[in-house]
């Protein structure tokens, strides 16, 4: 059997209406990129927004309102990562809801199955290990 380690997680795909072209030519690719890492159909959930200023928004609805393990914002990353309040916000996102998110195409997928294994490994490992105390 073919290594699927994607087989138990889920995924947001959010695109924005503002790169429709962007979107169109990259959705199938990285849909096919996530099945081909064991990813259910079921488990791929997409979704746009208006325009680039949303993404920001939209990345927060998967962090609160499902229980996806990553989000990849499907947009050229050259582009996001230059707005840098988006990014910030992004980033922030990132630390207060511990999600992995992505931003580009179907390159996003080895490395938003990478880190989400990462995580899960280092989560799973800190509950083998006792607190520290401050004895300070």
């Amino acid at each position: 059997m073919l290594n699927q380690p994607a087989r138990s997680m889920k995924f947001g795909v959010l695109g924005a209406n503002e790169f429709a072209e962007y979107v169109d030519n990259n959705l199938p690719s990285l849909v096919d990129e996530l099945s081909h890492l064991g990813c259910l159909p079921e488990n791929i959930i997409i979704k746009n927004v208006p325009n680039m200023h949303d993404l920001l928004m939209g990345t927060q609805f998967f962090a609160e309102f499902t229980d996806v393990d990553g989000v990849i914002i499907l947009a050229p990353s050259n582009r996001v990562n230059g707005h840098l309040a988006l990014m910030n916000g992004i980033v922030q996102l990132q630390i207060q809801w511990n999600m992995v998110v992505e931003i580009g195409g179907a390159e996003c997928a080895q490395h938003i199955v990478e880190m989400i294994e990462l995580q899960n490994e280092m989560e799973s490992n800190a509950a083998m290990h006792k607190t520290r105390h401050n004895f300070s």
